[in-house]
This record gives structure tokens, sequence and C-alpha cells, in this order.
């Protein structure tokens, strides 16, 4: 077998593989074109034929392609007509389109001059609806009024000037009407008041028909009344003779129960009677027995000695009985006292015997419990011992994390402190900012309130000389275009924006107070050393 080496060491000679021989038989034998051909297969060379073919292929596409480019310049052909065509159509769609953009650019530009209109008649509008000028607006209507008024003064003199010729005769053909018109109100009047008669005829005769027929029918009420009177009337009689016979029943029964109890009572009575003579009777018996016994007991001493052969056996026989006679019930009773005092003796015996059974089993329950507690009293005592090592130990445990808990929170409130040192600069930081946004705000706001009022005056002015040259008077605007917002009655403030507030009386009515000061107010303000509100709303 061949030994096979992967690789040679450095300075190690080459060794020869032996080549094992195989049989004449089974070798492959090629021919140069199949050696060729495997060849270049293997180096991806391509047959000769094939090259050829792929070669002209490739200098066909060249030709083709300088034929198109050099086609693509001929302006005579389809093509060329089309191509030309459509360059014709995207400069003319270019131009077109530079064309709508100038369009929508001009558009654009008077779009906006018109938004630029309407924001400035928006702010006109805004600037009419402010408390001044609305106020001036206002004035500026009731000098207009007063135009009218006196115009219309005027003509009202004038018309009266020219009525008053008219006057008379306007009288007389007032009088004339006048009568006319009394002439057809009596007319009137007349018609009315048949008609009134004759409505008063018949409402009478209606009321009469009403009366007769409510006169029916309080009398058919009145039958029905009785009617039902009767209907009541029986009605109760016969509920009275009801109770009556229920009363007569009851009394009845009454009187039975009565006589039965009497007979009840007597039955007792007389079987109380008949006990207590049968108890006497025989209380009376026992009496004489017993004293018939002592007679007889007597009698037979003295006839002792005196019949004493003679009544012998009889005596002997007569005591024999009684003595049996007393025997035996004196026996009977000291049965019945022996046989109690036996049960007697039995239950005590009985009871002394529960009570020793009582009394060991107590005995012993107590020395299992004496034992029972001492053992749970050693168990108490080593979980006592073992529950304070437990607790040394937490507490020990807890001492611990108290104190890193302490200082953990020394360090968080070390940082908090800072953080809040840091958010206090912050604040203050902030609050200067803002004061000095809010100044800055102020001052803007005073600067545009001055520009207002500039505006307003300049437009006052404006109207106030054109209501001169119309004729129309000018005080309500002079009025109105004093200075200062607010429209109040009172000073300027210097401070606030020029503003003039209001001062309202703090009554029902809040109306605004003059602007000057009168006697009873300088006294009220002479004689008041308050500081103190006094009654004024602004």
């Amino acid at each position: 077998m061949a030994t096979v080496q992967h690789g040679r060491r450095k300075g190690s000679p080459k060794s020869q593989v032996p080549v094992e021989e195989k049989p004449k038989d089974k070798l492959l034998i090629l021919s140069s074109k199949e050696w060729n051909s495997i060849q270049n297969r293997k180096n991806k060379v391509l047959p000769a034929d094939v090259q050829l073919v792929l070669d002209l292929q490739k200098d066909k596409l060249e030709k083709h392609q300088q034929s198109v480019e050099q086609v693509s310049s001929w302006g005579n052909t389809i093509v060329g007509k089309r191509n030309k065509r459509l360059n014709a159509r995207r400069i003319r769609e270019e131009e077109e389109e530079k064309e709508r953009q100038k369009l929508d650019i001009e558009e654009a530009e008077i779009k906006a001059a018109e938004r630029r209109a309407a924001i400035e008649h928006a702010k006109k509008l805004q600037y009419y609806q402010t408390d001044r000028v609305k106020g001036f607006h206002g004035a500026l209507l009731l000098s207009e009024v007063i135009k009218e008024r006196e115009a219309q003064i005027e003509l009202k003199k004038e018309i009266d000037n020219a009525m008053k010729s008219a006057d008379d005769n306007l009288l007389q053909w007032e009088e004339q009407q006048r009568q006319e018109a009394a002439k057809i109100e009596r007319e009137k009047a007349e018609i009315r008041a048949k008609e009134a008669a004759q409505l008063r005829k018949t409402q009478y005769e209606q009321a009469q028909e009403k009366r007769q027929l409510a006169i029916a029918e309080k009398v058919q009420d009145i039958e029905e009344g009785k009617t039902i009177q009767k209907d009541v009337e029986t009605f109760y009689k016969e509920n009275e003779m009801k109770a009556k016979e229920r009363e007569r029943k009851a009394k009845l029964l009454k009187e039975h129960y009565d006589q039965h109890l009497e007979v009840e009572n007597c039955i007792r009575e007389q079987q109380k009677i008949a006990e207590k003579r049968n108890d006497e009777e025989i209380r009376l018996y026992a009496n004489a027995k017993r004293k018939m016994a002592g007679l007889r007991k007597k009698r037979e001493g003295e006839l002792f000695q005196a019949f004493q052969d003679h009544q012998q056996a009889m005596v002997d026989h007569l005591s024999t009985l009684i003595k049996a006679q007393v025997d035996d019930e004196d026996t009977r009773i000291a049965k019945a006292v022996a046989e109690r005092e036996a049960k007697r003796q039995a239950e005590e015996e009985k009871e002394k015997q529960k009570r020793t059974s009582v009394q060991k089993e107590i005995l012993k329950h107590r020395m299992e419990t004496i034992n029972l507690n001492g053992k749970k009293a050693e168990e108490a005592k080593l979980d006592q011992n073992l529950d304070l090592q437990r607790r040394i130990t937490e507490d020990k445990t807890y001492f611990k994390e108290q104190e890193e808990r302490l200082t953990s929170k020394k360090v968080e409130e070390h940082e908090v402190q800072s953080i809040l040192c840091k958010q206090a600069s912050e604040k203050q930081n902030k609050f200067q900012t803002e004061k000095k946004s809010e100044l800055d705000a102020d001052k803007r706001s005073a600067q545009i309130v001055k520009e207002e009022e500039d505006e307003f005056q300049r437009y006052a002015d404006a109207v106030i000389d054109l209501a001169k040259q119309r004729g129309r008077p000018t005080f309500p605007l002079q009025k109105a275009k004093n200075a200062g917002a607010g429209g109040g009655s009172g000073p300027i403030f210097e401070g606030k924006s020029n503003l003039r507030p209001s001062y309202q009386a703090n009554d029902a009515y809040g109306i605004q107070l003059p602007r000057f000061a009168n006697g009873a107010a300088k006294e009220v303000a002479s004689s008041s050393n308050t500081s103190k509100r006094l009654g004024f709303v602004w």
C-alpha cells in the first residue's frame, strides 16, 4: 500500500509517490481534438466557430448603433420629423409654463395686495370697535342728531307759520265731521239699544226656563232624597233589630253560662263538703278505734283476774289479733323507713364513689397538667432564648441598616440642598428675567398706547375739522377727544398709560360721579379723618 504525505517539511528530501499501475486494457485513450476540447472547456475558452459567431454579432451591433446615431441627426425622416414635432411641442409647453408661472406670480401679487387691503380694512374695523373710537363715533352721531334736531325745529317753525291760515278752515271742517259722526253714533246707539233690549228679553226667557228646570230637578232630587232617607231608616231599623237579637242571644248565652258556672261551683262545694265529711268520719273512726282499744285494754285488765280461766283463750285470741294488726302496720312503716334509708345509703355510697372517682381523675389531670406545663415552660424558655438571640441579631442588622440609611440620607440631603440652592438661584434668575420682561412689556405697552393716543388725536382732529366745515356742533366731539383712555370723568393716571377711570357711586343706581366737587363733598372730605373707602367704586 502506498504512503500518502500531506506536504513536506523544510529540508526534507522529496519522496517519490509510487503510482499504482493499471492494466493496459482499462486505459482510456483520447484524441488530440477531444483533449483540446476538454482543455478549452476547463480554461473556459470558446470554440473557434462560436467565437466567430459572437464576433459577427458584436460587429453588427456596433454598426447598427452607428447607423442609429447617424440617422438620429437626419431631419427628413419619419423619426426625425416626429422628434422635431416633439421638441417643438416641448419648447411650446415650456413657454406656456413660463407664461403660466408669470400669471401665477401676478395673481399672487394681486391676492397679496387684496389680503393687505383686507387686513388694513379689518384693522380699521377693529380700531373702530375700540371704546375710544366707539365713544368718539357716538359723539359724532350726537352732533349729527343735534344738527338734525335744529333743522327739524326750523322746519316746524316754518310749518306752524304756514298752517296758521289753514287752522280756521280745518276747525270748521273738523266741527262738521264731528257733528256727522255724532249723528251716526246716535243712530248706532239706538240700534244697539234695541238689540240690547231684545237680547235682555231673550236672556230673561232663557233664565226662566233654566229656573223652572232647576226647580223641577230640585223637586226630583227632594223626592229621591226622601226615598233614600226611607231606605236608610229601614236599613238602620233592620240593623237595630239585628243588634237587639244579637244582644238577646248573647244575654241568653251569658245566663246559660252563668248557670253552668253556678252548677259547677255547687258541685265543687259539695265535693269539698263530702271530702271534709269523709275526712271527719275517718278521723272520728280512728279516734273511736283508739278509744275502744284503750277501753278494751282497761276492761281486759279489770276482767283479767275475774275471767282469767273462763276468757283466757278469748283474750289471748283477741290480743293476738290486735297485736297482729298493730304489728302489721308498724312492720309496713318500718319496712318503708328501712327501704328509704337503704336507698338513701345506696345513693350516698354511689355519690361517694362518684366523688372519689372524680377526685382521682382530677388529681390525675392535675398531675398531667403540671407535667405538661413544665414541658411547655421549658420549651417556652428555649424559644425565648432563641428569640432573644434572633432579636439581638436583628437589632444589630437594624442598627447597621439605620447607620447606612442615615449616611445615605445625609448624602441625599446634601444633594437635595444643593439642588434646592440651584433651583432657588434659577428661580431668582427666572424672576429677574420675568420682571425685566414685564417691565419691557409695560414700556412697549405704554409706547403702543401713546402711539394709539396720537393716532386717535389726529383722527379726532380731522373729524372735528370736517364737522366744522359742515356746520355741525363740535362740543360732543371735543368732549370725546379729551386725552386719556377709559371714558371716565376722573383724573388721568400718568403712570398707567394715561388712563382716565370712572368713579361710580356705591348705591343701587351706580351712576358715574361728576369730576367737580360741590360744597357737600368738600364738607365731608374736611370732616372725615379716615383712610377707608367712602362708598365709591372704580
